[in-house]
């Protein structure tokens, strides 16, 4: 129309291209339309309905009962509705009929059919024309009751939509019924996670019919699915099976207590729970082992060894011991993540379940939210993974390269004595009254290379230190129970304390969680309390750096006489 120089017909293509160029948000009440294109950094986006002019809503008005074309005349007068004051209520009508005017299939309910209809429905809701919505109803309903589409999931599309809207009322009955049966049809056929989900919005529609037998049934049904396909999975991958048994447990632990009994509920948690452990510890016969290049630490157990030679007494040679190595630096290594997840950022794209050595599921990291900020909690749980992960392979190069070359020097040119430990605890403002002998006997016990009984006794004893440290601040360190009972907390909710970020620093903190409360740290303390450690793993590389942390932060208290940090002096 340009190249012809009918101007007036193109500034008017071009203004119903901008109309039309809008994304359609059908559950949105005040922001159905939005631009379909924005560049937040140049500051540039396509039109929005603000954009237009009170002229160009009045050539609207004008042209809109003309326009044959449904989808152009639904946007049109769906425009007109929302932003043209004051409202017309023949402008909500004249967007409904267009919109509804599409019949529903199956090959157009994904060209947009479906928000037609789903924004056809909510503009009835805001201007009451039930009329409307009970033929919206009766069409979405009777979609619904056609069983004969290619696409399986069709009719639960249709159900959904239904639902969402609450327009289902007097069809409810009938469709929960519809849903199972046909959830009962894929499970028959192995499709378990189809009729996973369609027993999901059965048992929806079921518990809102009131109808609490059929809503057992399929919660059961759900629970049923996630184990017999775990059951054949277990053949070929354990790993993923796992998964699966975990959320039958899970599914079946949803059906109340009430019912448990009756359909026998009680006798299977037992056996999912046998089924976990066992999937679980052929998960890990299943995993492959990765090898990466060795690091040459050479120079730095050199170094170490160096730094605590010659010293004219055990004395100094401990306080030199204690200086090798500051501490991790939380900044440092989040930053260092940060970094990592931007150039391999495939690695974060995937959820993480992290398993312990006899093969249970310890934690699960989410995988990152791609269109979510810093502070979506599923990318700060896959930020600290990926920091934890940092923090291991450090403490492991400290451990090897630092402190055991160091420890073995000293013991070569010193003789230390449980009376020489048990004295450094009694004259350390750290160490809590009548804890001296504890403490003192448990660090000495690694100077024998005891490391495996060291950290039994070391491990309550900082749950102790910590706990004596945060009350003289005048924290709460217990809780009363609904009985009355008033309880210690432990050493997880210890650390999450505010008091405990101002006494001990965000540092110290950090580290005293990673080694002692953090699932994906070296969480000593669980693994402690529960014996989880056997003769090869109390004395890993874990319990060799935890012990070392306690003579640092003790030695360090002695110099300060009251700091707590990671600071070192030597």
């Amino acid at each position: 129309m340009s190249d012809q120089g009918r101007t007036r017909h193109s500034e008017v293509i071009d203004l119903l291209s901008k109309a039309t160029s809008m994304r359609l948000v059908p559950n949105s009440k005040n922001e159905p339309f939005e631009a379909y294109y924005r560049n937040f950094e140049a500051g540039r986006r396509t039109y929005i309905p603000d954009d237009f002019t009170a002229d160009q809503l009045e050539f609207f008005a004008k042209i809109v009962v003309d326009i044959d074309e449904p989808w152009l005349k639904a946007r049109i007068a769906d425009l007109l509705w929302l932003i043209k004051t004051p409202r017309n209520p023949e402008h909500a009508r004249l967007a409904i009929d267009s919109y509804i005017s599409h019949s529903i299939t199956e090959k157009g309910w994904h060209r947009d059919v479906g928000v037609c209809w789903e924004r056809a429905a909510r503009l009835c809701k805001q201007i009451r024309d039930s009329d409307r919505l009970d033929i919206i109803t009766t069409g979405l309903y009777s979609a619904f009751c056609y069983e004969n589409y290619s696409n399986k999931n069709m009719g639960l599309f249709l159900a959904n939509l239904l639902d969402s809207l609450k327009i289902d009322g007097k069809y409810v009955k009938e469709i929960a019924t519809s849903l199972f049966n046909r959830a009962n049809d894929f499970k028959t056929n192995g499709d378990y996670n189809s009729a996973r989900s369609y027993y999901e919005l059965a048992s929806k529609k079921h518990r809102q019919s009131s109808d609490d037998n059929a809503w057992v049934m399929s919660l059961l049904a759900i629970a049923e699915c996630f184990e017999i396909e775990a059951d054949m999975l277990a053949a070929e991958n354990n790993m993923v099976a796992n998964t699966f048994y975990e959320n039958a447990m899970q599914a079946y632990r949803k059906i109340p207590t009430k019912y448990r009994d009756e359909y026998a509920v009680n006798t299977k948690l037992p056996s999912i729970s046998k089924k976990i452990s066992s999937s679980g510890k052929a998960t890990l016969d299943e995993m492959g082992e990765f090898c990466l290049p060795g690091i040459d630490i050479s120079d730095i157990a050199k170094q170490s060894i160096e730094h605590v030679s010659g010293k004219r007494s055990f004395d100094v040679a401990l306080l030199f011991f204690t200086g090798i190595y500051a501490g991790p630096k939380y900044d440092e290594l989040k930053n260092s993540a940060k970094a990592l997840m931007q150039e391999t950022i495939f690695s974060s794209l995937a959820g993480i379940h992290h398993m312990s050595a006899d093969g249970r599921v310890i934690a699960k990291t989410p995988a990152m939210n791609m269109g979510g900020g810093d502070k979506h909690p599923d990318n700060i749980a896959a930020l600290h993974c990926k920091v934890q992960q940092g923090l291991v392979i450090e403490l492991r190069l400290v451990v090897e390269g630092r402190i055991l070359p160091a420890l073995g020097r000293i013991l070569k040119e010193h003789r230390i004595t449980s009376a020489d430990m048990i004295a450094m605890c009694h004259q350390s403002p750290l160490v809590p009254e009548d804890r001296e002998k504890l403490l003192g006997f448990a660090l000495w016990l690694g100077f024998e290379n005891e490391f495996g009984s060291a950290i039994h006794l070391l491990t309550p004893q900082v749950e102790h230190m910590v706990r004596i440290k945060l009350k003289a601040t005048g924290a709460s360190t217990t809780n009363i129970d609904k009985d009355g009972i008033e309880k210690e907390n432990g050493l997880s909710s210890l650390m999450e304390l505010p008091e405990a970020l101002e006494l001990f620093g965000e540092d110290l903190v950090y580290e005293i969680k990673s080694v002692f409360t953090d699932p994906l740290g070296f969480n000593l303390r669980n693994e402690v309390a529960h014996g989880l450690l056997d003769d090869n793993t109390s004395a890993s590389v874990h319990s060799i750096y935890a012990w070392w942390m306690v003579i640092k932060l003790i030695i360090h208290s002695l110099v300060s006489g009251h700091r707590l940090n990671n600071s070192s002096d030597t």
